[in-house]
């Protein structure tokens, strides 16, 4: 079995602290699949310049990571978080890095061709070769999970497109549950067959499973006692490393509920023994 995570791995610097860490979705993604058992496969890219905390956190977790191209002259990509008192956390000033330009090489197209489970953390720099290799039709023997975020980089028209490719579309939507937008969204889910699940933080969430109608669900809501930054990337990694099993969505969205809900209680993304370990 290949499970393949494809997508940005960034430097996350917390200006209020000074810290700087190992960061971005897919490298959250990478740490929860990896500590649930799922054997990950890492594809990214990373700055020589100040690629070593990543690479290091990367061998403390005992991470695979597709080493072609992996590291490229230059500085690794990076984002600024802040989180204020009530824990919310907001990030900001995206900094592209060694991802300015990005093209796959050969052998990483293989290695996404070949892949069982492909994710994706589809943010600006990812977009063009992952539509590129849509078209091609080189995912065609993978289950694609993508998570769009909170949409930042997509329009109503091009998340149509681009859930032509999907199987499975994690959304993290900020406006209201009421938003005609939002009924929009979950209406090309359905008109590409794509499993949605758009997630409402203690609103709840809104699934979109193929031939049924959309339907909100609840989740229990938790304080938050530390932030919410990366509460969407462990709901995902829980999610998957048990949909990837067993196919059994209700198990798959009870376990993305857990792993949420867990992340409320880290300052940072991930527990601080993540960041510890090896040091």
């Amino acid at each position: 079995m290949s499970n393949v995570l494809w997508g940005v791995v960034c430097l996350d610097h917390y200006p209020a602290s000074g810290d700087l860490l190992p960061g971005c979705g897919i490298l959250h993604n990478a740490y929860h699949l990896q500590q649930l058992g799922a054997a990950p496969r890492l594809l990214t890219r990373l700055g020589e310049v100040d690629a070593e905390p990543v690479t290091h956190f990367l061998a403390a977790h005992q991470i695979a990571v597709v080493t072609a191209d992996l590291l490229t002259p230059g500085v690794c990509a990076r984002i600024e978080i802040a989180v204020d008192a009530t824990g919310a956390a907001r990030v900001y000033d995206f900094t592209p890095g060694v991802w300015a330009g990005y093209r796959l090489s050969a052998v990483e197209e293989q290695t996404l061709a070949a892949a069982q489970h492909l994710h994706v953390v589809l943010t600006a720099p990812v977009i063009a070769e992952f539509m590129r290799l849509g078209v091609r039709g080189s995912f065609a023997g993978a289950l694609v999970s993508v998570d769009f975020l909170a949409l930042y980089d997509f329009d109503e028209d091009s998340f149509a497109t681009a859930l032509r490719y999907v199987d499975v579309a994690f959304v993290g939507w900020q406006g209201a549950v009421d938003d005609p937008v939002l009924r929009r969204l979950a209406a090309a889910a359905t008109a590409t067959e794509t499993l949605a699940i758009f997630t409402l933080g203690e609103r709840g969430l809104l699934l979109c499973e193929p031939g049924s109608p959309p339907q909100l669900e609840a989740v229990q809501a938790v304080p938050v006692t530390g932030s919410t930054n990366g509460c969407g990337d462990a709901f995902i990694s829980y999610f998957l490393a048990e949909y990837w099993r067993r196919r059994d969505l209700a198990q798959a969205l009870d376990r993305g509920k857990l792993g949420g809900a867990l992340a409320t209680t880290w300052r940072y993304a991930l527990p601080d023994a993540a960041y510890r370990k090896g040091k």
